[in-house]
């Protein structure tokens, strides 16, 4: 991969290819890099690493996010959400970088959009980082260098710590003035019909509270960033 500055919008995708392509083409046009942990028909992206099953969010986010930072030693940032999450329209990955990377001082921090809050209240997008920008030492000293998201989730609550730990780190930035539209099946004015996996992932929601709920009450152990290289 090149070594000039780049970001990636790196998700797992389920999502038939059909209507997974026109979404990772925005993020394409927008000046990303696409890499997906990839169920199913494969889609047009820079980085594809196939799985025959769904690993959970937080861990197929750090799965790509150490094959990014492996390979691409221009890579500044990576940006999360689901295969139903279009860019910001307002500008292009470098400009929101450069904006990100000047914030923190570097890339120690982690950005989340919620400017798609105004669009559809009932999004919460402000209670927990559910398409952030995660900078590249973020990733790279999280959680010990394993990775920027604590994997003891599967679906839910990940995105809620990780909101959590970057406020406790004193790295973490609400920008009501960039979207990601999140095309979700409940939007207000969303014609789209429930999807099969939504009975799991609801109870995944319930099963996952109380370790949520412990692990705040301790503080998020595990989440320690590795010491700052000199």
């Amino acid at each position: 991969m090149g070594q000039s500055m780049s970001v990636y919008f790196a998700i797992p995708s389920c999502r038939p290819a059909a209507e997974a392509e026109p979404v990772l083409a925005k993020w394409r046009a927008a000046g990303y890099r696409v890499a997906v942990l990839r169920q199913g028909e494969l889609v047009n992206a820079d980085v594809t690493i196939p799985t025959d099953r769904y690993l959970g969010w937080a861990a197929s986010i750090n799965i790509l996010a150490r094959f990014i930072l492996e390979h691409d030693a221009g890579a500044q940032f990576i940006v999360s959400g689901g295969d139903d999450t279009e860019p910001d329209a307002r500008a292009s990955a470098k400009a929101i970088a450069a904006e990100c990377q000047n914030h923190f001082d570097g890339t120690f921090g982690v950005m989340q959009p919620i400017g798609d809050l105004e669009l559809w209240p009932g999004s919460a997008i402000d209670k927990f980082a559910g398409s952030p920008w995660m900078g590249r030492e973020f990733c790279q000293r999280m959680y010990q260098g394993h990775g920027p998201m604590f994997e003891g989730y599967h679906h839910n609550w990940a995105d809620e710590e990780l909101q959590e730990v970057a406020i406790k780190l004193g790295v973490f930035w609400q920008r009501p003035d960039v979207t990601h539209r999140h095309n979700h099946w409940m939007r207000t004015g969303s014609e789209r019909p429930q999807p099969p996996s939504w009975s799991a992932i609801a109870q995944d929601y319930q099963d996952y509270h109380a370790l949520f709920r412990s692990r705040k009450a301790r503080g998020f152990p595990g989440h320690d960033p590795l010491e700052a290289s000199s």
